[in-house]
């Protein structure tokens, strides 16, 4: 198996298990290298770093899964692999420019003009 190949494996298993405790160390232990090479080869072939991969997927799944229902936001940071729901609101607010409740009201209300 090529780089590419194992990167393309690699990003699918990371999407298969976003939820939950999901770090560096668990990743690369995953794959089967040091995180420090993981990092670099991660980087070189997608052209991002992994924990940011990480944290960007974590975080669109959070948004889906918030646009969805009435889940508390705790519920959803903690499912996710965040340790508060203070980190999260602050990553949340970093990705989307607004906070995950904002957020969520948005969503609701663009759902009922639409309808």
């Amino acid at each position: 198996m090529n780089h590419h190949d194992f990167i393309d494996d690699l990003v699918k298993w990371i999407d298969g298990h976003i939820e939950g405790k999901m770090d560096l160390d668990s990743v690369a232990e995953r794959a089967g290298y040091s995180k420090w090479h993981l990092q670099r080869m991660f980087k070189q072939h997608t052209g991002h770093p992994l924990g940011e991969y990480i944290r960007a997927r974590r975080l669109k799944k959070s948004a889906e899964r918030l646009a969805r229902g009435g889940e508390p936001i705790l519920d959803v940071a903690i499912s996710f692999g965040f340790d508060s729901q203070q980190s999260f609101n602050r990553s949340f607010k970093r990705q989307f420019g607004q906070s995950p409740g904002a957020w969520r009201r948005q969503v609701r209300v663009n759902t009922c003009q639409a309808s």
